[in-house]
């Protein structure tokens, strides 16, 4: 697969998520997708793909975004757009994202340094990866989403410790990426030696693997770009009061 087939693809697999045709992503816009999952939370998740942005909203709020979409047609709202036109007051809280790529030849061979070990876990290593997940902060834990039940994990060892995990689960067409790092042992190339092999299991399996981080985690986005992961897609979450 060449550069620009592998680039096809990946807006072809956002634009079959959303379920409209993949020249939508080059086109300046908005779309709003109502998610009855999402009744109640108040939530709008904004999905800025290409030119486009997709939507993902409580319902209960379809009327007055279809308004705000309305009064700046042909243009891709943002999380900022929509605080300025509902103030500041509305708003619970907002935060972006960013969506990165890896394209497998640009994949670097490496493995973590002497003396830490590296293999593939399963759910028999559950009890290591809850240890794991404990000498972290429920947020890394929960932005992280590591999970020896997913389709693919690895994990960095210490002697008989885990002291890092990566895993990854199919999602919007991608083998959609975590990463979690003890406390105590970041800074020594193990988040990115966890990640590098799951994603050197995707390029077997021929699946893309797909890199998400809080745009304020640093250490989460030095490992993407240590790996050659490309930055192409942002999101933005909005919770309304």
């Amino acid at each position: 697969m060449d550069k620009n087939t592998f680039e096809r693809l990946i807006h072809e697999n956002w634009a079959t998520y959303f379920g409209c045709p993949v020249e939508t992503t080059e086109q300046p816009g908005t779309t709003l997708l109502p998610e009855s999952k999402y009744e109640g939370d108040k939530v709008i998740a904004l999905w800025h793909i290409g030119k486009h942005t997709f939507i993902q909203l409580d319902p209960t709020f379809y009327s007055q975004l279809e308004a705000l979409v309305t009064k700046t047609p042909n243009a891709s709202l943002t999380g900022e757009q929509i605080e300025h036109a509902w103030g500041k007051e509305a708003i619970s809280s907002r935060d972006t994202g960013f969506l990165y790529y890896l394209f497998p030849p640009d994949l670097p061979n490496y493995q973590p340094p002497s003396p830490f070990t590296l293999r593939q876990l399963t759910e028999a290593d559950a009890d290591l990866m809850s240890a794991l997940q404990a000498a972290n902060t429920p947020e890394d834990v929960d932005e992280a989403f590591v999970e020896v039940t997913h389709e693919i994990a690895f994990g960095c060892f210490h002697g008989d410790q885990l002291v890092a995990a990566a895993s990854g689960y199919e999602r919007t067409g991608f083998l959609d990426l975590g990463v979690l790092t003890h406390p105590d042992f970041r800074k020594k190339g193990l988040g990115k030696a966890v990640v590098g092999a799951t994603c050197d299991w995707a390029n077997q399996k021929g699946m893309i693997a797909q890199y998400r981080h809080n745009a304020l985690n640093v250490n989460s986005q030095n490992v993407a770009t240590s790996l050659n992961f490309r930055k192409y897609f942002s999101s933005e979450g909005v919770i309304l009061r």
